[in-house]
Parts: structure tokens; C-alpha cells; sequence
């Protein structure tokens, strides 16, 4: 055996396994652990992983010699009830005598064992079950573990933990917490148990549990789950509403109707006042864990454990923006590329359904780009020559071009100072009566003042007697939020335009979409998305040429017949991409959790940095934090942003600027000669800003790195 380190052994048994698997992660940079698995071979950075089959006594015995720990974590187990049920002399070799060789093995040694037994070993009591009740299991399963619990309680330094779990499977079953989700995620219907109540934990909160009953050397027996309970419907329920999953396909049902085998007890709820008391802790709720939960599921923590990586590509450098592409993206895919219709199939529809019910509005078309939406918008609305429609020159340049592709003219109004967002004050200065739209871009993900906006827009409405529309460029801001509304919900304006580029909060390669509540507005954008072309019979012009008297059918439309109404566009987006959005949608609550939580170390980190100025988020919006740019007084700084970007370049570090103001570049002088002098707010930001990386795949490590490089290039540290 190889020498010790400082650090304690600890032997986990059942490995490959849920709870074994999810205890060796969390003790591995704490303990020298050895992760103990018989058939299902298992790696994990960290772990010493040793086969061995626990029926042997004697191949248990050399396990214990071989590796002396100071601490055996017993997992090991056929926790299948059913097939307990199904197969009891297996049952007592897998629960039973695999524990009592792990006693045996151990003999007088000071070696800590710690047993994990299980609720199921209660009777029917209908109050929290208590450790000094009797016990009376209703299975093969609970009766064996109540026999393994008398083995491991013949040592005196021992640890017996009935507890109740979910968490992450390393191997292909899965915890009631993956199931819901995977499940839901395909749109399959699932049944949840509204009369059993259970107070099971999550496997890392039982894991910190575990590891203060170890400083403290407690031993015994104890009971370990949630301070609150659930009924297994409700905790499916709480699952998917955190998610965005859909809850409807969860059915109600009764244990009594299900076609589980063994007998099954109603309330296994444990009563866990005798471990708080004992540690002098409070035990997290029901509610607590499944929070944890949600918040690692967000993080990635089902593919960290099983060594997949979480998203790609992997890249030796940082990035101001890329995408987040996982497995579950690509299978999605996959499946389309399997099916009939690479494009124009129910693909879309479900994408353009999924974002409109995501964001509240009524109608979604979804195109090929961002820009390509913005241009449907403004031909929906019948943007022509003469007329004015008023946008941020704090943009790329598809938020002014949309309404030249049209023949309008583009106005610039300022932005401001807190925000640099287009400033409702600035657009009141640019309104005249040639305005027909208002195109405002909610930068960096931040929502604009919309409600002033609009009252802005609807004083110069009845001064002018002009209808103004208002046209949001969300392209920034799927997921993003304004006084409680999601951003693309159209509270406030009469369109909003998503971009689903690859460095946006979500993507389908390339792709975009218009969220509207008005149907006409939504008909002409389908129009014209698809070359002006329709096809459904209430809406062809010529009926005499499109239908016929078919013998048994009646009046009907020729198969074959089509019109075009309009000129239009090929702005289609496939399927495969439709596949992919769908995918993206369900992550998008995670995308922006991560992103504010590097947005926060990042403010953290920047506030006192002398000559810097980090964002500012407006209290009424609650941002999906697209860009994080940062304000440097370059001149005080003494170093030209070339430098510092090429500085920040050497170091891994990508970074970019946004925007260089739309009417500075040499096309829009034509358009905009006096915007220069319009803008002042415009063109400070212009000489400060410098976005920095921030997107949901940045690690931890990844987040240091920029930041110790932004300090070492801006102070000198």
C-alpha cells in the first residue's frame, strides 16, 4: 500500500451508484478516497476506484487490508424494491451479507463506519417516523436493511443514517429528480403519487450533513432527510415549475393504482429533530434542497459527474461571447435529421408556440436571422419612403439598416448616461410628424424605459395626429424582464424582435423571431417571410381558379394551388434549427442565472478599480446581462484601448466593443451628418467602452482568470 497523505481515507462503497457516486464527488478534495464498484466500472478525477466483489468475504478483507481507511461509507446495495420483492435470497446477499463481510472485515479496528439504511425500514405510523420506534417494513427490502442495520450496530463506532435521496446517476437509472426532468423535457406525461409523502434530501445536502456527523464523530442511530416533507406529485410539481417544464403533463395518482410489486408505504416522513439536536444544526426543508438541486442542475452538475462535458466547444482561450451546445442540444437535432422534414415542419410551429407562450404575446414567426425579423417588421408595418423612424446609434447596424431595406430614413436619438440605452427624452427631441416608428434596442440585455417610452410615443401620436409604432430590438434580451413582464411580450409596443445568433442568450445557429399581439402584423410578417406566398384556402384571391367540385368532396381548394400576395422573402429558419431553439428555451433561465452571477463577481471585482465604471442595471428590469462592458478612462488610464485589448489578447482574454455608433460609419454619413453633435452622450461611451467575456460557460476558474487579468493589465497587480 502506498503512503499516506495528510489527509484521512475514506472508502465509499457502491460508487457507480447514485448516492455513492455523488458522496465520492463531494468528499474527493477532502478525504483520499477510494470509490469501491463491482461490475459497472466508473472514473472520476480525484478517486482512487477499486473492484471488488462485496459477497466474497475474502475479497472484502483484502479490500480493507489493502487500502487501511479511516473511514468506510457503505452504499453498496440492491435498493431496486421491486426486484427485492421479486428475489429475496439476493436481496439478503446484496443488503445483508455484503455488510456484515464489511463488519467482519473491519474487526476491532478504530475505523469509522458509516451505514446508509434506508426510511422504508418503518412501519405504517401516519406521524414522522422516530428512531426509537419499532421497526416493522412492509418489503423484502426494508426487512433486509433492518437486518444489515443490526450487523453495523455490533461495532461500536458506527454510523447507521435512515435517509431518503435524489441526486445525480452516474449509470443509466435514473433518480426521481433526473426523471422528472428528462421526462418532462420530451414532452412525455409522467404520473406522481399525491398520497405517499416523503422527506427525501438532496444527495449534497446530505452529503454536508454527513461530513459534520463525521468531525463530530457521531455514531448510532439517526434519521437523515428534510426538516419539511412533500407528496411525490408535488415534489415532481416543484421541480418542473422551477424549470419551465410543462407541469400539466405530470398526472395525479394513488400508490393503490400503481403497478409497482412490492407494498409501498404511504408516509415515510422522518421525523430529524435527534441529528439537529445532536449537531446543533437546522436541517435544510424539502424546499431547500430541491432549490440546490434546480441551482446545480443549472450548473451543469448531471454532466460534471459523469465526466461529459457540459457544453461545447472546449476552448484554451476566453471569448467575449459563445454559445452553451450540449448533448441534449445535439440529440435534438439528431432526431430532426432523422426525420421526414429538415424545414418547414411542426418543428417550427412548436418553436414559434414555445416562444410565445415563454414571453406572453400572442403571436411568434420565427426567421432565418435577427435582422431578417427586423426587416419583416418594418415592411409589416409599411415603412416607406419618407418616412422617419428614430433608433440608438448604441447598436449594430441591422437596427438602422431594417429601415433603409424599406426606404425610410433612420433618426439617432442619444442615449443614456446610466443605462446606454436610447433615452425616451431624446426620442421626444427627434418625433416629428414624418415618424412612423420608434425602433428602441434594449442593450446588453437591459430592458429600455419602455412605459415612458410609450407615453412619449402616444403625446406625439395626438400632437401630430400620426400613428407611431413601436418596434422593441430585443436582440439583447430573450429573457430579460421590465416591471415584472418578459421582455417580447409586447406590454409596451407593438412588436419585439429576438436574435439567436451564437453569442446571444440563445441560439439556433442563426435565426431570429417577432413576438407580436397583433394578428395582422403577424400575417404579413408570415407573408413575407415566405415570398409573399400563401397557401390557405380563406386567404387566396382567386377562388374560381383555387377550388374545384370534387365527386364525393364537395367544393374544394386544388392541392397544388398557391398564390402570391405580396413580394416577399425567403426568410425561413429549418427545423433542425427550430430543434435547437426548442433545446436552447429550456436552458434559458439557467443561461441567465450563470450570467449574473458572473455579472455580480464582476462588479464586485471592478467597483474600486480607479478610472473604471461597471454597469448599472435599473431596478425595475431584471436583466439576462447579454454584454458586461465595463467603462475605462483610457486617456487617465494611459494606454490606448488598442493596448489594452492586445494586453488582455496575450493573456487569453478576448474582449470586444460595443457599439461603434451607427452614423459614424462611412455609409451612414449620407444619412446622419448631424448626429455627431446630437449625440454627445453617445460618443463618451464610444471612447470608454470595452465588453468583457461573460457567457454561461465560463467556469469559475474562467471568471479568476479575467478578473486577475483585468486588475494586472489596468493596476499593474
Amino acid at each position: 500500500m502506498a503512503d499516506r497523505s495528510n489527509k484521512k481515507r475514506m472508502l465509499i462503497t457502491g460508487v457507480s451508484g447514485l448516492l455513492g457516486s455523488n458522496l465520492a464527488f463531494f468528499f474527493k478534495d477532502h478525504y483520499d478516497v477510494v470509490g469501491v464498484f463491482h461490475e459497472h466500472a466508473v472514473a472520476m478525477e480525484g478517486v482512487v476506484m477499486a473492484r471488488a466483489d462485496l459477497c466474497s468475504s475474502a475479497a472484502v478483507k483484502a479490500l480493507i487490508v489493502r487500502h487501511d481507511p479511516d473511514i468506510v461509507i457503505h452504499c453498496a446495495a440492491q435498493a431496486n424494491v421491486d426486484a427485492c420483492e421479486d428475489d429475496p435470497k439476493a436481496a439478503q446477499r446484496q443488503n445483508v451479507r455484503m455488510t456484515e463481510h464489511i463488519v467482519q472485515a473491519l474487526g476491532g479496528k478504530r475505523t469509522k463506519l458509516v451505514f446508509i439504511s434506508t426510511d422504508l425500514v418503518y412501519g405504517t405510523s401516519s406521524r414522522p417516523h422516530k428512531e426509537d420506534e419499532p421497526l416493522s417494513p412492509c418489503n423484502e427490502y426494508g426487512r433486509t436493511k433492518v437486518l444489515a442495520e443490526k450487523a453495523v450496530l455490533k461495532r461500536k463506532n458506527s454510523l447507521v443514517l435512515r435517509t431518503n435521496f435524489f441526486g445525480w446517476s452516474v449509470g443509466e437509472k435514473k433518480s426521481l429528480g433526473e426523471w422528472v426532468i428528462e421526462s418532462l423535457s420530451r414532452n412525455d406525461p409522467i404520473r406522481g403519487f399525491t398520497d405517499v409523502h416523503f422527506s427525501a434530501l438532496y444527495t449534497f445536502d446530505l452529503a454536508n450533513i454527513l461530513d459534520q456527523c463525521l468531525k463530530q464523530n457521531v455514531s448510532g442511530v439517526y434519521n437523515l432527510g428534510a426538516r419539511t416533507s412533500l407528496s411525490k406529485y408535488t415534489f415532481l410539481e416543484k421541480i418542473a415549475s422551477a424549470l419551465g417544464l410543462d407541469v400539466s403533463l405530470i398526472n395525479k395518482i394513488s400508490v393503490d393504482d400503481s403497478p409497482l410489486r412490492a407494498p409501498r408505504n404511504k408516509n415515510t416522513v422522518l421525523d430529524v429533530h435527534k441529528i439537529s439536536s445532536a449537531l446543533g444544526i437546522v436541517l435544510p426543508t424539502a424546499e431547500d434542497s430541491l432549490t440546490n438541486f434546480v441551482a446545480h442542475y443549472r450548473k451543469g452538475m448531471h454532466r460534471v459527474l459523469t465526466g461529459r462535458e457540459a457544453c461545447y466547444p472546449q476552448l484554451d482561450h476566453i471569448p467575449y461571447g459563445r454559445q452553451w451546445i450540449d448533448d441534449d442540444d445535439i440529440d435534438a437535432v439528431v432526431q430532426v435529421l432523422k426525420s421526414p422534414n429538415l424545414t418547414q415542419g411542426p418543428k417550427v410551429i412548436e418553436f414559434e408556440y414555445a416562444l410565445s407562450q415563454h414571453v406572453g404575446a400572442g403571436y411568434a414567426t420565427v426567421f432565418n436571422s435577427g435582422t431578417s425579423a427586423l426587416h419583416a417588421a418594418c415592411l409589416a408595418i409599411g415603412i416607406g419612403k419618407g418616412d422617419e423612424v428614430i433608433t440608438t446609434p448604441n447598436t449594430f447596424v441591422a437596427s438602422a439598416n431594417c429601415v433603409l431595406y424599406c426606404g425610410g430614413t433612420p433618426v439617432f436619438a442619444d442615449i443614456e448616461t446610466g443605462t446606454y440605452n436610447i433615452s425616451p427624452r431624446e426620442i421626444e427631441k427627434k418625433i416629428t410628424p414624418r415618424t412612423k416608428a420608434v425602433i428602441p434596442v434594449h442593450f446588453a440585455g437591459q430592458s429600455c424605459d419602455m412605459q415612458r417610452l410609450q407615453a412619449v410615443v402616444r403625446r406625439k401620436e395626438a400632437q401630430y395626429n400620426t400613428r407611431i409604432y413601436i418596434l422593441e430590438d430585443a436582440c439583447h434580451a430573450a429573457g430579460s424582464s421590465y416591471k415584472g413582464s418578459p421582455v417580447g411580450g409586447c406590454r409596451f409596443s407593438d412588436m419585439a424582435v429576438f436574435s439567436f445568433h451564437p453569442v446571444k442568450q440563445m441560439t439556433t445557429a442563426e435565426g431570429g423571431a417577432l413576438l407580436t399581439n397583433n394578428k395582422d402584423i403577424y400575417r404579413k410578417a408570415c407573408y413575407f417571410r415566405s415570398h409573399g406566398i400563401t397557401g390557405f384556402p380563406e386567404e387566396l384571391v382567386d377562388k374560381q381558379e383555387g377550388f374545384e367540385e370534387v365527386h364525393g368532396h364537395g367544393l374544394m381548394k386544388k392541392l397544388w394551388y398557391y398564390e402570391q400576395l405580396h413580394l416577399g422573402y425567403n426568410y425561413r429558419m429549418t427545423d433542425i434549427q427550430c430543434a435547437l431553439g426548442i433545446s436552447q428555451l429550456r436552458k434559458l433561465g439557467m443561461f441567465q442565472e450563470r450570467r449574473r452571477e458572473i455579472w455580480n463577481v464582476y462588479n464586485r471585482s471592478f467597483e474600486k478599480i480607479k478610472g473604471a465604471r461597471i454597469p448599472y442595471e435599473r431596478p425595475d428590469c431584471d436583466s439576462n446581462f447579454h454584454l458586461y462592458v465595463l467603462l475605462i478612462d483610457f486617456e487617465g488610464l494611459g494606454r490606448t484601448r488598442t493596448e489594452v485589448m492586445l494586453a488582455l489578447k496575450d493573456k487569453g482574454i478576448g474582449t470586444q466593443v460595443h457599439y461603434i455608433p451607427v452614423y459614424s460609419h462611412p455609409f451612414y454619413s449620407t444619412y446622419s451628418s448631424a448626429c455627431v453633435r446630437d449625440c454627445p452622450q453617445m460618443e463618451k461611451y464610444y471612447k470608454k467602452c470595452l465588453s468583457l467575456p461573460l457567457f454561461p460557460a465560463m467556469t469559475d476558474k474562467d471568471v479568476n482568470r479575467v478578473v486577475a487579468a483585468v486588475h494586472e493589465v489596468l493596476e499593474g497587480r
